[in-house]
């Protein structure tokens, strides 16, 4: 799942006002941001077996650190507490700060759990768990929009713009993510050089993360 994950951003933006918007994006997909420099650096493995999905070529066969549910319960403990104890301490709300963030990191594996071949561990090794959607593109996009389109709603309850650009903001990024979807889905070629393909990964991540910092701004 790519653009899909942030729903949950949005709608945890929409639910604890004094969260970060912009990190919410990074938290969401942070153990993607772990994985694919791990793959780099032969700490987790992936393999590229061409027509493994309709969505892409990853055979990725180890990855307990990021993907295993314990590692993502992990991850999101260490966020929040770095959050409760660093980040937003003396915020009255740092608690709820805190849980957002680590809600969000830990709901990146339930949201590829939907899409993912049958390769998420609880630890490592079997059980290995995935609903496969990813055999097939148009549901694998629908899915994804739908869940895009439930947290911004969500988000924009909750929200008040406070400039007329604000008004359109948040509606004209769902656009666009949806716009680079479609792409990734049915226009670009599958990537499966891994070097490139890490570098675009983060760099994607990191820009959504930007915009969504932009948006935040805009709403209140």
């Amino acid at each position: 799942m790519f653009v899909g994950h942030y729903a949950a951003a949005f709608a945890l933006k929409g639910k604890v006002k004094d969260t970060s918007l912009g990190m919410l994006f990074i938290a969401t997909q942070f153990v993607d941001i772990l994985f694919f420099p791990f793959v780099v650096y032969g700490i987790e493995k992936m393999r590229f077996v061409e027509g493994f999905t309709a969505v892409n070529d990853f055979d990725m066969y180890f990855y307990p650190f990021t993907h295993g549910l314990l590692g993502s319960v992990v991850w999101a403990a260490i966020f929040y507490a770095i959050y409760y104890f660093a980040v937003a301490k003396g915020n009255v709300n740092r608690k709820a700060i805190a849980l957002a963030m680590a809600l969000g990191v830990l709901s990146h594996w339930f949201a590829d759990l939907v899409v993912h071949t049958p390769d998420l561990p609880i630890i490592n090794g079997e059980p290995k768990l995935g609903f496969g959607l990813w055999h097939s593109k148009e549901m694998t996009f629908a899915v994804e929009a739908i869940f895009l389109i439930a947290g911004l709603v969500y988000y924009l309850k909750n929200t008040t713009a406070v400039s007329k650009i604000g008004n359109y903001a948040a509606s004209g990024f769902f656009g666009f993510m949806l716009l680079v979807n479609y792409l990734n889905l049915y226009v670009l070629p599958k990537n499966d050089d891994l070097n490139s393909l890490t570098i675009s990964a983060l760099a994607s991540f990191f820009i959504f993360a930007g915009i969504a910092h932009w948006v935040e701004k805009k709403r209140v």
